[in-house]
């Protein structure tokens, strides 16, 4: 039986893209943080992990792309990615009128993502960061605050607390793409995507070197991110999502090409497009 770390707890959206690819056989062990789940796949105690990298709405997950940065030495690879669509729901207690809700809370992305609909349902109630869509809804349980305080979450959280949950309806398209970490090579699939970080010699027009080489090779670039380095002010690593295998003739020679260019390329996965 494969384990599976995934960034918790249960019924969260990553919850739910961990249970969409290996489904209801596995070992899921839910993580508190990206480091974690990063770690129980290094230290061999989980087979894969699953964490999320963006959302089209809210853009890139940065504990995801840092994570990759401030251990660039990892053996983890990404091995896959799952898209899942997004639908939020307030929840709240029974007896509590939308017109008295003074807090509402959920993760930061959650929040984030249904902001114009706060805006135009909650104007005046404050909104409160937590660690998970779970955490905000088991907030509701604690003391008071189930007298004031909504939630944000997936409708599963609401039924598994017997509490009403009110779709929050957005006419943007709202969709998260996860990652699948584990060790070794990663399976081949029909059609691929590789995954690359990489940090530029210091020097005029080296981002336009590096990227040039996608164009010669006629290489279809679906993501590029830049994080600062860490090490330097002013300093960048970027990420890029490039269709294609690191096995390709044209990949190779695209990423033998940007060696020139950069002062650091690593090649973060090979693997199959989300299904």
């Amino acid at each position: 039986m494969l384990t599976i770390a995934y960034l918790g707890p249960e019924h969260t959206n990553t919850h739910l893209a961990a249970l969409k690819r290996f489904g209801r056989r596995g070992k899921y062990v839910h993580a508190p943080t990206v480091e974690d789940v990063f770690r129980l796949v290094e230290r061999r105690n989980a087979d894969y992990g699953v964490v999320p990298i963006e959302n089209s709405l809210e853009g890139a997950v940065t504990h995801t792309l840092d994570r990759f940065i401030d251990f660039v030495d990892t053996p983890v690879k990404i091995h896959g990615e799952i898209e899942i669509p997004i639908q939020h729901y307030l929840i709240k207690s029974p007896s509590l009128e939308m017109a008295n809700v003074k807090e509402v809370c959920s993760h930061p992305q959650a929040l984030a993502q249904c902001a114009a609909w706060l805006s135009r349902r909650l104007p005046h109630a404050a909104r409160l960061e937590m660690a998970s869509t779970a955490d905000a809804v088991i907030s509701l349980r604690a003391g008071d605050n189930g007298l004031r305080r909504a939630a944000i979450g997936r409708k599963e959280l609401a039924e598994q607390y017997r509490l009403p949950a009110i779709p929050i309806t957005e006419t943007r398209e709202n969709k998260t793409r996860f990652l699948i970490l584990g060790l070794g090579e990663p399976r081949k699939g029909k059609r691929n995507k590789t995954s690359i970080l990489f940090a530029l010699k210091d020097r005029p027009g080296a981002l336009h070197d590096a990227l040039v080489v996608f164009k010669r090779n006629r290489i279809n670039l679906t993501k590029i991110e830049s994080r600062p380095s860490k090490r330097k002010a002013w300093e960048y690593l970027f990420f890029i999502d490039l269709e294609g295998h690191a096995s390709e003739p044209r990949v190779k020679r695209a990423l033998t090409a940007l060696q020139r260019s950069t002062s650091m390329l690593r090649v973060l996965g090979s693997y199959p497009l989300a299904r």
